[in-house]
């Protein structure tokens, strides 16, 4: 009586542990699938631990024998197990199809596993009043229930193991013992002995389920390490940002120090033409001086604008003219032909035109670099509600995927030396970004390349 007595109360302490360490997790921005739906093991664990502790009455003799009561305790371990069942189901999934297939078929899963639960606890306990035993459940539903949390447990150490090795094999042991607890639970009825070993069956399943407590509690681990991994990648993030904020510093400075030699070069190139005699030699090395100077001058420009933004008022600004703009400023390129563009009915926006216009030419120039007489060059506005839409693809060479994920970032060109200084598509983000939207590119290295922006209209721009 005694042994019992206490048997029980570890039996059911071991399982409201494990409910209540999962609930004092806090899961919230964690981005590991199993966060979402571990609050289904806490309410088993809880849950089933007040139902062991109904079996101490039991052994009290308290008199509570009844047809309500036994009904309670039917309900009781029904809703338990049926919560191991949804844990273990939902976990497979998110290990087999990605916690996106969990999120597209959720409710049509729920939807069937509610109306097969209905039929199955209504069966089970119905049953099990008739035969005085709770034996129907626990065959029908902990079963099935304890073997797929199990597997589902194995199977999802696999996605931790980036975390670490450690943890991965708590999760494996974890679900190795609730595979055990669904063999004792499920297929032997309580007042069992094990054949061979002489041990009762409730023994078998308060060891068991002290070991998922203990290992399963190890296992929730994985979200310190994935809070300090996060903490660690913000760090990273903000030292790469003030890093970048000093180049922005260091490159403004750099570009006033070379305009001010560049002007005075100028300059004095303007009356050394006055002042020399004209020949042909000369003259082609008077303007081989002034376009160095005048590709100086571009890329400290560029330095000024990617690090030092000007703050000018926004005003409504319709796309559409802010193209037809840009089409009539690059109209003299020998390729501009190829291009055709596409304007439809979009509402304003609220942005900075000139700003909106540089974005544009150097996307265009960028297609047209990237293009040959024989290709296409499409622009295209639309309004996808409440966002306004301008699409540029091209037929051009493509970009190849090693790049592609660099396009954006300062200073990096596949141009060659001397035709790009890689700032282009960096300032086309700042100033994208800077107007509330998001810019994307897509490309292949077999050819072609998209380019889509995103605006808010003007209603809904803050």
């Amino acid at each position: 009586m005694f042994w019992s007595f206490l048997l029980y109360l570890f039996y059911g302490l071991s399982f409201f542990t494990l409910g209540v360490a999962i609930l004092s997790r806090d899961v919230r921005f964690s981005q590991l699938a199993i966060a979402k739906i571990l609050w289904l093991l806490a309410t088993f664990g809880i849950v089933h631990g007040f139902h062991e502790w109904l079996e101490l009455l039991d052994l009290l003799d308290l008199e509570l024998q009844g047809p309500v009561f036994s009904l309670f305790r039917l309900i009781v371990v029904s809703i338990s197990f049926f919560c191991l069942l949804y844990f273990g189901l939902f976990l497979n999934l998110i290990t087999i199809s990605g916690e996106q297939a969990l999120q597209t078929t959720a409710q049509a899963i729920k939807a069937l596993i509610g109306g097969c639960a209905l039929t199955l606890v209504g069966t089970a306990i119905y049953l099990d009043l008739s035969g005085g035993s709770d034996i129907t459940i626990r065959r029908m539903i902990a079963f099935p229930g304890g073997l797929l949390a199990g597997v589902g447990l194995i199977a999802y150490s696999r996605t931790v193991r980036p975390y670490s090795d450690g943890v991965a094999r708590n999760f494996v042991l974890a679900g190795s013992f609730m595979i055990c607890y669904a063999v004792f639970t499920g297929l032997f009825p309580s007042t069992a002995t094990i054949p061979g070993i002489g041990l009762q069956v409730i023994v078998l399943r308060g060891i068991s389920a002290l070991l998922i407590m203990y290992f399963t509690i190890r296992a929730l681990s994985v979200f310190n390490l994935e809070q300090h991994m996060q903490i660690q990648d913000k760090l990273l993030r903000f030292s790469e940002s003030e890093k970048l904020a000093s180049m922005g510093f260091l490159a403004a400075g750099i570009a006033h120090e070379i305009n001010n030699p560049l002007t005075n070069a100028s300059l004095n190139l303007e009356m050394l033409k006055d002042l020399i005699k004209r020949e042909p030699k000369t003259e082609r090395k008077l303007a081989a001086i002034e376009r160095n100077i005048e590709r100086a001058s571009r890329i400290a420009r560029e330095l000024l604008h990617f690090s030092r933004e000007k703050q000018t008022v926004m005003e409504a600004v319709d796309l559409n003219q802010v193209i037809e703009g840009t089409l009539h400023l690059i109209k003299n390129h020998q390729l501009s032909s190829i291009i055709h563009f596409s304007p439809r009915d979009i509402p304003s926006i609220r942005g900075i035109p000139w700003k909106l216009e540089e974005v544009f030419i150097n996307l265009l120039m960028n297609s047209l670099d990237a293009c040959t007489a024989g290709d296409r060059i499409d622009v295209e506005t639309c309004y996808n509600c409440p966002r306004v839409m301008v699409i540029i693809s091209d037929t051009g060479h493509g970009i190849a995927e090693e790049h592609r994920r660099k396009v954006f970032d300062p200073f990096y060109t596949t141009k060659e030396i001397g035709k790009g200084t890689g700032l282009g598509l960096s300032v086309c983000y700042t100033i994208i970004k800077q107007h509330n939207g998001d810019i994307s590119l897509m490309s292949s290295e077999h050819g072609g390349a998209v380019v889509t922006i995103t605006l808010p209209e003007t209603s809904h721009d803050h």
